[in-house]
């Protein structure tokens, strides 16, 4: 039946990347790969991370050019399904597989099979296992077989069938893009539709504002999926889930031995977004040095990737995302003034959900049959006083609360009936929605917090002594590192360098922008 459920996505996915997904799922039943991946070819000759298994998950939307990386520039030109054998070539996954600290070992299976579209290479598949043996039990006509379904995963997405790309039938502005959102009822949901339909046409930055949970992320989908850059991908970064050390490498990308660990140049998530949109969500965390790189994208449409002294053209939208009040952010110095004045030229702010409860009912409606359909039941209604107390409700996390409650009340009275749902209809009841609050369990006394300002600080209990926030922490070692290696190399970058591993004018730059040593001025003539 695996082979079955991999075509069944064809037709059942909502979405190309959730049908290619599925389809990764269905292989990984069948072999013992520990990553499985699909890339997408784009028309610079790069191939960007779709869809992928067992990868960290910052990887999605990374992106390579072949030209750099051995293995992948032998399989985009192959006509069949390809097995690398040789382990000095570098893997460009190295440093990505979950649960894999720092290089793979060279000594792994891994193989990689084209993707054509109309003759034309559309993208690859690719499966790594860390066991030298572990494909082996995968024949190259099986892998044949599941490559024509991510092809065909592809193909549909550019409109050739089953599934509707259109961006009007991908509306989404509730807490999933999974089929057309409701009807917005309130006030602010209505502004905001009207701002999306005039901003999509335009490549200005757009920043969206809003709590945690209101939707922020999809209004970032509407305005990329009924824009004319459509077609091509949407990258979304949480800027908060990087590590500060690695922000510009991941935005930016890197060359080749520009720090400890880079064995390989990799293109950011801006080169990825090429001809496309970047969202930033949480663009409020980006540490200064990656601000004054971004603005420069802004500003010049270039980039400048870690280790490189020549900038690159770069063409992506951005839109920003943030639930920081960015004002006082500037204001306390933890964010450029003039980034913030160049992403704030039309900012959209998302209202809460106790803002607009004239939404609640349709939303409820809505999550109730996307749960409906995974259970196979014919249908789930809600009594009045049901849909009442949801309307009422507080809701402090906004609409992802809400579909959390509503997903939990209908499994609750599912498991209540203790009958299969399959076919049938599910009533929700007022004591389904009263029970939420009662099955959430009880929590010890929490460590108190203290906020000045916007900057989180947990106290110690004991000691009453502050914690310092890990980006700081980080910042401070990287200072202090780089105060040693330039002491002990009498200032030259070169040996300062060598000694933290680093290229030299990454080293010197660095430097320059920690304060450690003055910038070089003009040359003389």
């Amino acid at each position: 039946m695996t082979l079955l459920d991999a075509v069944l996505s064809l037709s059942e996915a909502p979405a190309r990347d959730e049908a290619l997904q599925r389809i990764l799922r269905a292989l990984a039943r069948v072999t013992a790969a520990d990553a499985l991946s699909v890339l997408t070819a784009a028309e610079d000759g790069s191939v960007g991370v779709a869809a992928q298994i067992g990868l960290s998950p910052a990887a999605l939307g990374m992106s390579f050019r072949p030209a750099e990386h051995p293995r992948l520039r032998r399989a985009t030109q192959a006509a069949g399904p390809i097995r690398f054998l040789d382990p000095s070539e570098p893997d460009p996954y190295s440093g990505w597989l979950l649960g894999s600290h720092g290089e793979i070992h060279p000594i792994h299976a891994c193989m990689a099979v084209p993707l054509h579209v109309q003759g034309r290479l559309a993208g690859l598949l690719t499966l790594d296992a860390c066991d030298p043996h572990g494909l082996r039990g995968l024949h190259d006509e099986d892998a044949r077989v599941f490559a024509g379904l991510c092809a065909g995963a592809l193909r549909l997405d550019a409109g050739a069938g089953l599934l509707d790309a259109r961006p009007e039938a991908r509306r989404a502005l509730g807490p999933d893009s999974r089929g057309p959102a409701p009807a917005s009822r309130s006030a602010g949901m209505q502004r905001i539709e009207r701002e999306i339909a005039v901003l999509a046409a335009l490549s200005v930055p757009v920043l969206v504002t809003g709590e945690t949970g209101v939707g922020k992320e999809l209004v970032a989908r509407a305005l990329h999926e009924r824009s004319p850059r459509a077609s091509r991908a949407l990258v979304i970064v949480n800027c908060a889930a990087i590590p500060a050390q690695l922000v510009e490498s991941e935005l930016f990308g890197h060359r080749r031995g520009a720090f400890t660990g880079a064995t390989a140049a990799r293109a950011g998530r801006f080169e990825a977004a090429h001809g496309g949109t970047i969202f930033l969500d949480e663009i409020g965390e980006l540490p200064l040095s990656a601000q004054a790189q971004l603005l420069r994208a802004l500003q010049e449409g270039e980039i400048q990737p870690v280790g490189e002294d020549r900038a690159r053209r770069v063409d992506a939208r951005v839109v920003a995302a943030t639930n920081r009040d960015l004002r006082r952010e500037v204001a306390e110095g933890r964010f450029r003034a003039d980034l913030f004045h160049r992403l704030w030229v039309y900012p959209i702010c998302v209202p809460p959900l106790r803002e607009r409860r004239e939404d609640i009912p349709a939303l409820c409606e809505r999550f109730a049959a996307e749960l409906a359909a995974e259970l196979g039941a014919g249908r789930v209604d809600f009594t009045e006083p049901a849909l009442s107390a949801l309307a009422q409700g507080a809701w402090p996390g906004n609409v992802r609360e809400l579909k959390n409650a509503v997903e939990r009340a209908v499994l609750r009275r599912t498991i209540t009936e203790g009958k299969s749902a399959a076919g049938r209809a599910i009533v929700v009841r007022r004591e389904d929605v009263d029970a939420i609050d009662g099955d959430a369990p009880e929590r010890s006394p929490a460590p108190r917090i203290e906020l000045p300002g916007e900057r989180l600080r947990l106290t110690d209990a004991l000691q009453g002594q502050p914690v310092e926030p890990l980006a700081e922490a980080l910042e401070r070692a990287r200072r202090e590192a780089f105060a040693r290696a330039f002491r002990a190399a009498g200032g030259n970058a070169a040996t300062a360098g060598r000694l933290l591993g680093l290229s030299r004018s990454f080293a010197y730059k660095e430097a320059v922008r920690l304060g450690l040593i003055p910038p070089a001025g003009p040359r003389k003539r």
